[in-house]
């Protein structure tokens, strides 16, 4: 009877840990204060055998020149340039937004919530 009880632990216990929320999700979500988002961001970049040597702070300052408007000109996180979606199937769709697509205009409605989530950088545009 005990082994039942303890297989039954074990299996409750591997179920509730089963169902833990990607970190990386939250983080492009911005539920993290941001330099942790930016640490969970990166941890992913650098899983990539092709960005496994990204410097970061090189990075966002070199990024930051490739666009023409606030937020990305001013920000210090990389959420800025990276968002999660999710569609009706809730299959998560990881997005980079690029210079191009900005110039065209394609994510005004992420700039617009990200300058309302993030009023210090909105401050600055004034």
């Amino acid at each position: 009877m005990r082994l039942h009880w303890f297989i039954y632990i074990i299996v409750m216990f591997l179920s509730l840990t089963a169902c833990k929320p990607d970190p990386l999700g939250r983080a492009l979500k911005g539920e993290f204060e941001p330099n942790v988002n930016n640490l969970v961001i990166l941890g992913y970049c650098q899983s990539c055998h092709i960005h496994r040597t990204l410097n970061p702070s090189e990075h966002l300052t070199h990024v930051r020149t490739l666009y023409d408007r606030v937020p990305y000109t001013t920000t210090t996180q990389c959420r800025a340039c990276h968002l999660v979606s999710e569609d009706t199937w809730n299959m998560k769709h990881r997005k980079t937004i690029f210079p191009t697509a900005v110039a065209q205009n394609r994510y005004t409605a992420h700039e617009r919530r990200f300058l309302k989530d993030n009023p210090e950088i909105a401050k600055g545009t004034q």
